[in-house]
């Protein structure tokens, strides 16, 4: 009984080996590929999450700009640091109408009087029944917080803490007006603006009002 049981052992064994050699044929005509029998499969590797953190060299998109940098979309600034030079020194208009209620109108970037509105900067009002005055005319900044002796850097510090807006300016001697010229007139023609120190230096009994001007340019 124990040599049958014996026998039977063997004869499994050598059944389990057969059985093996045959399996490693099949795997070795395959080529190798795929998983070798009684082997365990290797477990799928899942992808890294994708990450939130911006690389380090990434450009900040809100970095702060620097207010005193020009846009290219308006006037410079003007500040101690701006650097003007002369346009013209001490040129000397005449302002009069033919009748009462007239205008006439004054290019201060040549400087040169009666000229059309377009290329205006500064113009006389007259009135009938009361005195005339002065106004800045469209794209026109000035302050009447002046006085003759002003430097260009006076005169910008004066536009922008005092303007003047559309307030009319009476006609009187001594009078001091600080003011630019038309920004957007001065980039149509391809010129400077410029800023200008105007004072009166009189009134005539028909109405005549006389200015005195010099004016720097604006760098652009």
């Amino acid at each position: 009984m124990l040599a049958l049981l014996v026998a039977l052992g063997s004869l499994m064994a050598a059944w389990r080996a057969v059985d093996q050699a045959a399996d490693a044929k099949q795997f070795a005509l395959a080529g190798g590929s795929g998983t070798a029998p009684g082997a365990t499969q290797p477990l799928p590797v899942s992808a890294a999450p994708p990450s939130d953190a911006a690389p380090a060299d990434a450009a900040p998109t809100d970095a702060p700009v620097d207010p005193g940098t020009p846009s290219g979309t308006g006037a410079p600034p003007l500040d101690e640091r701006t650097v003007y030079t002369v346009k013209y020194d001490s040129e000397t208009l005449t302002l009069k109408t033919t009748n009462c209620s007239d205008q006439m109108y004054a290019d201060l970037d040549e400087p040169r009087a009666n000229v059309g509105s377009a290329g205006a900067d500064l113009v006389l009002n007259t009135s009938c029944s009361g005195p005339s005055f002065l106004k800045l005319w469209s794209g026109v900044e000035g302050s009447t917080s002046a006085s003759p002796g002003r430097t260009p850097h006076d005169c910008a510090e004066a536009i922008r803490t005092s303007p003047l807006g559309e307030a009319p300016v009476p006609a009187r001697k001594g009078t001091a007006i600080c003011l630019t010229t038309s920004f957007e007139a001065a980039q149509e023609r391809g010129d400077n603006q410029r800023l200008v120190l105007v004072e009166i230096t009189g009134v005539a009994d028909d109405g005549a009002v006389t200015i005195r001007s010099r004016a720097w340019n604006i760098p652009r």
